[in-house]
């Protein structure tokens, strides 16, 4: 792995996620505690722990585990973006659409399936913000514009990472103005352990 020597903390330091959307730090104090929430409610448990480098964050279907020493907006996108990704992984009626993702060799096939299961992810973690009630809240819409914002950049960390191997410096992600992500329902869940997964 890239940069095994780097600390997680470390890698996202560089992204400067506050740049991000620029979300005051009192919707994210809002944000986190609902959010939170939900996703217990949904039965996965949440865990704050420190993880191998370059781990921020990694779920395994049962629990959803985030390093304290990320950012706390970072920490906000990840609860979100895990649980959609929590969600892909223990829907029974979405099983499917995770075989061409573990499935391809063929690079440019792979990359769409990525893309498609990162937005797939990203739509239910909308979903996830969707009912922490804060969007019907007046003052709250930039939550909305962060989320997809965020969303937009992460995606093109990502996928600058599968194409190069490397990791790249956040900095040269970073979305403005992104596309709206609409939110898509949560499927029925069957909680199962299955393999561990890890944002970095």
């Amino acid at each position: 792995m890239p940069n095994e020597l780097a600390a997680g903390h470390e890698l996202v330091g560089h992204r400067r996620p506050g740049l991000v959307g620029r979300l005051p730090a009192e919707r994210l104090v809002e944000l986190w505690p609902r959010a939170a929430s939900r996703v217990v409610k949904y039965g996965f448990a949440l865990e704050l722990a420190d993880l191998q480098p370059p781990r921020t964050g990694i779920f395994d279907g049962l629990k959803i585990v985030i390093d304290p020493d990320v950012p706390f907006e970072m920490q906000c996108f990840i609860l979100l973006h895990l649980f959609g990704h929590s969600v892909q992984w223990t829907a029974p009626s979405l099983a499917a659409e995770l075989d061409e993702l573990q499935n391809t060799a063929d690079k440019g096939r792979f990359m769409r399936a990525l893309e498609r299961y990162e937005y797939t992810a990203a739509r239910f973690g909308r979903q996830l913000l969707d009912e922490t009630g804060l969007l019907d809240e007046t003052g709250t819409a930039d939550l909305d514009r962060w989320y997809s914002d965020f969303v937009a950049t992460d995606w093109k960390y990502v996928e600058r990472f599968y194409q190069t191997d490397v990791i790249p410096p956040w900095e040269e992600c970073l979305s403005e103005a992104a596309r709206p992500v609409e939110p898509i329902a949560i499927p029925p869940l069957e909680h199962r352990r299955v393999e561990v997964r890890y944002a970095f």
